[in-house]
């Protein structure tokens, strides 16, 4: 393996390591990060549903998400007050205890148990995003309950959309192949691809474009500096598909959540 490879995958297992120490703000930052993560994959499920979707659900998951991230995470002052006072418009408490306590969404369906914590995190709807989340090995899953990826964070990860289709062979190396999430519009067989060397600089890639109609065509385009990842960036998969794709142009409330960074990577899980 390349030495820079090894010295990134290194520095996401110390992350790891010392996430247990984390107290206070930190957890609350971890918890953020968390959200924005989840976020994300929800985003991504809601534009790219498989068939047996509940998009008016999906879209309520957001509306949750949204809430709870205005409460907590927007703040740049929590005190004592807000730390265990917080109320959902609904008048649901967050949490007992923002700090060291369990989080909760509108509808009172757990979030997770305690912030910074290796802990099972929940969609609104009660699925499961992972089992651990603070350890490397586990799944990810969609908020439709399929699969994303069997090892959220190794570095040559396959990485699956909402409906099972692939995204990506390398999650974390510059120069893997993306694939766009339906059928090769020359009549092809297989996915249309993104980018057969995705992050490496001047390399061309299939740009999506929607016409008048609705109607998708695509074209070849060259990346530009803002979309060359390094290693590590590329293991956020939904917040690359978020700037890569032409469906992120679609309005919604994801974008408060992916100001100009998509790297998770340094968050303090």
């Amino acid at each position: 393996m390349h030495p820079i490879r090894i010295l990134a995958l290194l520095g996401l297992l110390a992350t790891a390591t010392t996430a247990q120490a984390l107290t206070g703000s930190g957890n609350v930052s971890s918890a953020c990060a968390t959200l924005e993560f989840m976020a994300k994959m929800v985003a991504l499920n809601s534009m790219l549903p498989a068939d047996y979707d509940d998009v008016g659900e999906l879209n309520a998951t957001l509306a949750a998400l949204a809430e709870l991230n205005q409460l907590v995470c927007q703040p740049v002052i929590l005190t004592e007050t807000t730390r265990g006072g917080s109320l959902y418009a609904n008048g649901r408490r967050v949490s007992t205890d923002l700090y060291h306590g369990a989080w909760y969404f509108p509808n009172g369906q757990l979030f997770l148990a305690g912030p910074g914590e290796d802990t099972t995190i929940y969609y609104p709807n009660g699925r499961v995003m992972a089992h651990h989340w603070m350890h490397g090995d586990q799944a990810l899953f969609w908020p439709n309950g399929n699969l994303a990826t069997n090892d959220f964070r190794a570095f040559d990860e396959t990485w699956y959309y909402p409906d099972g289709k692939i995204i990506t062979y390398e999650a974390g190396y510059a120069g893997g192949r993306w694939f766009y999430p339906f059928a090769r519009l020359d009549g092809g067989v297989g996915q249309e691809v993104i980018s057969s060397e995705w992050g490496i600089e001047d390399e061309s890639f299939t740009f999506l474009n929607f016409r008048d109609d609705g109607s998708l065509y695509t074209s070849r385009e060259r990346i530009r500096r803002k979309l060359i990842f390094d290693d590590v960036e590329l293991l956020d998969v939904p917040g690359v598909l978020l700037l890569v794709t032409r469906l992120y142009q679609v309005s919604d409330i994801v974008k408060q959540f992916t100001p100009a960074d998509i790297n998770i990577t340094g968050a303090p899980f």
